[in-house]
């Protein structure tokens, strides 16, 4: 089974700058409040399928202790190579790394995957002392696109899903929420009239950053006043797995 992008799927979503767009920018700021929330002063997560690093870099700049790992042999984004592991499974890391290991994050990875779970139970069962799974994924079957067939995922989630998935896994889920809101109404509008999305990610340049930088707030204050289980395009999740034996 190939779970790794192709070389034309990794440039047309993780071109250099990509870290300054705003969909990369709100995740992050959720992201951060999330572990900063799980975290204590010597937690360790590893992001698994970080691409070429750029939520890793954006977590670090929030001075939280993140790695990431990638199965694709890629090229970390500038200034992320001492932290992103490339070629190599997350399970075969040297045990002492993954001993180091307090949360896993799992973003937008699991849809790319037919059977998710036993994925998990065998990516967990390779960490010893972990306490967190955090999970992003798409939500939201009702805007299915050219866009989720062409980066090869198997089903877009529901927050009902994400629980289910974790009642197979005999976990706990701590939390769980729908975010990105404000893009929900336009992308089911031209689900219903069956336009095409785009599939290649732009990184802003300098001019751009700051509005960038502006729908990224927005999608933060629509997070924090909204209840979370009004639908948007993306959901979260936060499982406390079962301790191994």
């Amino acid at each position: 089974m190939t779970t790794t992008f192709s070389d034309q799927q990794f440039e047309l979503c993780y071109p250099e700058g990509i870290d300054f767009h705003w969909w990369y920018v709100a995740r992050n700021r959720l992201l951060a409040d999330i572990l900063l929330r799980e975290s204590t002063a010597d937690s360790i997560f590893l992001e698994v399928g970080c691409g070429r690093g750029p939520v890793v870099k954006g977590l670090r700049d929030f001075g939280l202790d993140v790695r990431g790992v990638e199965l694709a042999e890629v090229e970390p984004i500038e200034g992320m190579q001492a932290f992103v592991d490339s070629g190599i499974d997350a399970c075969d890391l040297p045990i002492e790394q993954r001993a180091e290991i307090s949360g896993l994050l799992l973003l937008d990875v699991i849809e790319h995957l037919p059977e998710p779970e036993q994925f998990l139970k065998k990516l967990v069962g390779s960490f010893p002392n972990l306490a967190v799974v955090i999970v992003t994924v798409p939500s939201c079957q009702e805007i299915w696109s050219n866009f989720d067939d062409f980066y090869g995922h198997y089903r877009r989630y529901t927050l009902d899903m994400l629980d289910d998935m974790s009642a197979q896994l005999n976990w706990t889920t701590h939390s769980a929420g729908y975010f990105f809101r404000l893009p929900y109404l336009p992308l089911r509008l031209m689900s219903a009239l069956g336009i095409q999305r785009e599939t290649q990610m732009h990184a802003p340049g300098k001019v751009m950053r700051p509005v960038h930088r502006l729908v990224s707030s927005l999608c933060r204050l629509e997070a924090a006043i909204m209840p979370p289980r009004v639908r948007g395009t993306s959901a979260y999740a936060v499982y406390r797995p079962t301790p191994a034996g």
